[in-house]
Formats: C-alpha cells, sequence, structure tokens
C-alpha cells in the first residue's frame, strides 16, 4: 500500500510540473510579446511625435490672412499639417485637429492672449496639431489585443512681424503726376498741363482720390509715382496679421508745407490697422518752401515758381551764387537713405520707450528709394551741420563733379575720420585742401550695418527696392553723358550708384551671418506689385521656427 501511495504522489507531481512549464511558456511568450510590442508602441508614438512636431511647424509657416480678409487662413492650416504627416509616413492617420487662438474657446487659454489690442507685446501666432495612429500589435494579438490609437500634439510658432516702411518722398516722387506726352515739343513738362495734373507737390499733394479697397479712406496726395508706391504697399499690409504683426512708417522727408528734408517717423510700431491705412493714404511728396530770391545758409531746397507758374525744385543758395566757393549746398538734397534707416533702428528698438521693444519677432526693414543717398544727418560735433557733404562734390564744373554730397566712385568706401582730398578751384584761384571725403554714400553704408547688425544672432532682415531709370543710370562726370566714372584702381566702369547701395543695403550689409533680405530694380511703377507680392511671400517662408 505505501509502494502504490508512493508511486500516486511521484506520478501527480510530474503533471504539476508539466501544468507548471506550460503556464511558464505562456509568460514567456507573453513577456515577449509585451517587451516586444511596448517597443514598437515607442517606436510608432515618437514616429508620430516627430511628424507632428514637423505638421506643428509647417502649419505655422502659412499663419498669415486669408487673401481679401483679415481671418488667416485656416484651410491652409490644416493642409500643410496633413501633408507634413502624410510626407512623414505615418501609418493610419486619424483625427487630425488643428487648433489656433481664434478657433480654441476659453478651454485653450494657452494659444491665445485674452487682450490683443491692449497687450500687443504678449501676442503669439500659435498653432496646435493634434494627430491620433492606429498601431496593431504583434505578438499580443495572441492574448486578443488587436490594436492601439496613440495620440500626439504639439504646438508650432510663427515669429510675430515688426515690420519698418521706408518710403522715398523726395521731390521726384511728384514728376510723373502730369501727362508729359500731351505737351508741345520745347514746352516745360511742368507748365504746359492743366493745373490739377501737374507735378506740382503744392497740388498733387492736397488732391484727393477714391481709394477702392478702403472707399471711406480717399487717397490724400494723387502725386506720381508715389501714389502707386502708396497703393502697393497697402496691398502689402494686407498680407500681415494683425494684431499680432506691427508696422511703423519713416519717410524720408517732412510731411508739411514748408517743411525740410529731415527723414520722419511718421507713425512708430503699431498692430492697429486702421492707424496704418491712415497713416499710408495720406503720405505727401516733399513741399519745401518757396524760392524768395534770398541765398541763405542751411535754407534747404525751395520751389520755384515764375509767373504763378510752377517750374521746379532747386536749391536757391547755389543758384544765386553759383561762383561763390562757401555757397554750401548740403542743406539742399532730399534723400537722406543712412537717415531713415536711423529711424528705422530707433523705431525696432520702441521709439525711445524699451518696453515696446520685441526682440523676439521677425525685425524687417522694407526701403524705396528712387535715387542715390544725397544727404545725411547732421555730424555729431557741428562741423558738419547740414550734414556730411565733401566740399569737393560742390562746384558742379570740377572735373569729376557727379552730384552733390557724393563722389563718383560708389566701389570706393570711407571713414568718417578720412581727410585726404584735395581741389583746384579756378574763380579764386585757391587749393582747398585736407577735406573730408565722408559723403552719404558712405553714411548711408555706415547705418546700414549698424541697422543690420542691431539684434542678434540673425541681424534685421533689409528688402529694398529700386523705383525708376535714375536707379540703374551708369555715373556720369560733369553730366556728360560720353563720359562714365571708371574706377581708378580697375579701370573698370562704375557701377549705377544708387543700385550698388541698395544691393549693399540688402545684401551685404552687417556681414555674411546676417539673415540678409534682398534688392529689387522696378523699372516703373506698374512693376512694383509683383515686387512687394514676391517680398511678402519672402518674408512668410522666413517667420516659422
Amino acid at each position: 500500500m505505501k509502494k502504490y501511495l508512493k508511486n500516486f504522489i511521484l506520478k501527480s507531481e510530474k503533471g504539476q510540473a508539466i501544468i507548471l512549464i506550460a503556464f511558464a511558456f505562456v509568460g514567456l511568450i507573453a513577456m515577449v510579446g509585451l517587451v516586444t510590442d511596448t517597443g514598437l508602441l515607442l517606436i510608432e508614438y515618437g514616429k508620430l511625435k516627430r511628424s507632428v512636431d514637423a505638421a506643428a511647424i509647417g502649419a505655422a509657416q502659412q499663419y498669415r490672412v486669408e487673401s481679401g480678409s483679415d481671418e488667416k487662413n485656416k484651410e491652409a492650416l490644416e493642409n500643410a499639417a496633413i501633408n507634413f504627416l502624410n510626407l512623414n509616413q505615418v501609418q493610419n492617420i486619424s483625427n487630425v485637429i488643428v487648433n489656433s487662438c481664434e478657433d480654441t474657446g476659453a478651454d485653450r487659454p494657452a494659444l491665445c492672449n485674452p487682450d490683443p489690442v491692449n497687450k500687443p507685446m504678449d501676442n503669439r501666432k500659435l498653432v496646435q496639431v493634434t494627430a491620433s495612429s492606429d498601431v496593431r500589435f504583434g505578438f499580443l494579438r495572441v492574448l486578443g489585443f488587436e490594436s492601439i490609437t496613440l495620440t500626439a500634439t504639439s504646438v508650432g510658432e510663427a515669429v510675430t512681424l515688426d515690420l519698418v516702411l521706408i518710403l522715398d518722398t523726395s521731390a521726384q516722387m511728384s514728376y510723373e503726376t502730369g501727362s508729359e506726352g500731351d505737351c508741345t515739343v520745347g514746352a516745360n513738362p511742368n507748365t504746359c498741363l492743366r493745373p490739377e495734373a501737374d507735378d506740382d507737390p503744392r497740388i498733387c499733394n492736397l488732391a484727393s482720390a477714391p481709394n477702392d479697397k478702403y472707399p471711406s479712406k480717399p487717397w490724400i496726395g494723387t502725386c506720381q509715382p508715389l501714389l502707386a508706391v502708396k497703393e502697393v504697399a497697402l496691398e502689402f499690409i494686407e498680407t500681415m496679421y494683425f494684431p499680432y504683426d506691427r508696422a511703423a512708417i519713416i519717410t524720408f522727408t517732412s510731411q508739411t508745407p514748408g517743411g525740410d528734408r529731415t527723414p520722419v517717423e511718421l507713425m512708430p510700431l503699431t498692430s492697429d490697422k486702421d492707424t496704418i491705412i491712415d497713416e499710408i493714404t495720406n503720405i505727401k511728396v516733399f513741399e519745401p518752401q518757396l524760392c524768395d530770391g534770398v541765398a541763405t545758409p542751411g535754407e534747404g531746397s525751395c520751389i520755384r515758381v515764375i509767373n504763378g507758374n510752377y517750374i521746379n525744385t532747386i536749391c536757391e543758395i547755389f543758384e544765386v551764387n553759383p561762383d561763390d566757393p562757401d555757397m554750401d549746398p548740403s542743406s539742399c538734397p532730399s534723400s537722406n537713405i543712412g537717415g531713415t534707416l536711423v529711424r528705422a533702428a530707433n523705431a525696432l528698438q520702441g521709439s525711445g520707450d524699451t518696453t515696446k521693444m520685441r526682440p523676439e519677432s521677425f525685425w524687417v526693414v522694407l526701403l524705396l528709394s528712387s535715387g542715390p543717398a544725397n544727404a545725411t544727418d547732421p555730424d555729431g560735433d557741428g562741423e558738419f551741420p547740414y550734414g556730411y557733404c565733401p566740399r569737393n562734390t560742390w562746384p558742379t564744373y570740377a572735373p569729376e563733379w557727379v552730384a552733390w554730397c557724393r563722389d563718383a566712385y560708389p566701389s570706393t568706401r570711407h571713414d568718417d575720420n578720412d581727410v585726404v582730398a584735395s581741389y583746384y578751384y579756378p574763380p579764386n584761384n585757391t587749393t582747398y585742401t585736407n577735406l573730408s571725403i565722408y559723403d552719404a554714400d558712405d553714411y548711408a553704408r555706415d547705418m546700414a550695418d549698424q541697422l543690420a547688425s542691431l539684434i542678434s544672432p540673425q541681424g534685421v532682415t533689409i528688402y529694398t527696392i529700386g523705383l525708376g531709370a535714375a536707379v540703374d543710370d551708369l555715373q556720369q562726370i560733369a553730366g556728360n553723358p560720353n563720359v562714365l566714372a571708371t574706377n581708378p584702381d580697375t579701370g573698370e566702369l562704375e557701377p549705377p550708384p544708387a543700385e550698388a547701395l541698395l544691393e549693399y543695403i540688402a545684401e551685404e550689409a552687417g556681414g555674411p551671418d546676417i539673415n540678409h533680405g534682398q534688392y529689387f530694380f522696378a523699372p516703373d511703377k506698374q512693376s512694383l506689385s509683383a515686387i512687394f507680392d514676391r517680398i511678402a511671400k519672402n518674408i512668410a517662408t522666413k517667420i516659422s521656427q
């Protein structure tokens, strides 16, 4: 009996061992399946998260207003997100949700600034992308677990834009107002037309015209080509997203009748679109005082009127006494490009209030000029009260004279301490020596370097537009089209001074580490719209992070 019981117990233990081993194998398979499928989940989640991150950034790149609307293009945000998810080959994508501030409601305050108008410094362009992906298990299907849904969320941000718009308002921005083709041969094109179509800034600055885009805000000032510039400037403003973006406006000259040629910050950075529109519609051409026949030092340019008819804008101090070597014309030219760049830097830094500066935003300057630099701000110590204007550029009959306040060689550059020039003045048989040769072109390049390097690491992005034939004209010596300026070292023709300067400002200023913009040439006002559109699209590609 004892033997029988012993054998029975031994046989039972063997059966239990087999059951335990079976359970162990099942457990081992479960563990292997769990480890394997967990690894698969981690891989797929990582892939999904990276894809959603990319989708959020891609959607942020499309954070701009819809054409003809003040609202952003929600469809573009969603399409960009989905395209990036597909590009990253995430399988079984579902429930793609794209949120931004306007459509997330009170339950998503992280995407919204509750007071964007009164607290614009807190505005951020945030886009949240959420997506799900179904992942099928490998081993765990044996245990009845077929799949699981993974969900990932990411927030992309488009940088807010701080834009400074610099517009040329010098006298030549009214020279296309009249239809000179209607004039008889030999007639003065500024007096042969009816007064309301004249180039006289006193007339075209006061004229008004319907504004098709904003009927309640008619154009004040119809001088051409300035009116065409204002029209495309408004089109450009329409591509910005307010109140997140901000714009400031700087003009080359004063905006008041009888004013001077000092550049003006017409409006500091603001996110108020109505204010921006009002300021642009009212920009006017430089309208200096009327000539009085008296040569007064530092009086600047004036409007010449004969028998009540507008003739042109002149430098009276020079024309009254052209042979007087001490008649300084440096207060007359009105293209102070360097001075406008100084004011652009001030605007980006808050116009004197550093609490209004947004160093994390994308800083952009857009400069439009119809000619080269020929004026500067006064120097700091009073030696050049009307700006830097080398004395050897004053006389119009000097052997290498090209224009006031700039030399014949735009490819050369001088420091404000360079004092090496001299020239002979025949009327009084005098040789003037130790003259500063630092001119308006040099000043503009120096101010461009300072502006471009204003913020690190990417710097300020500057776009420039050269408008009209004067921009790409080669440098003529003494007004003779048959004598062109050549580089004294190489003997090669000098580049057009305006174009060379504008190219430098946009594409070289500040050095190679700057996030440079681009230079565009507009041969006429009709070509401006396409150029502004290209700049808007170029900026849009730079504002995602």
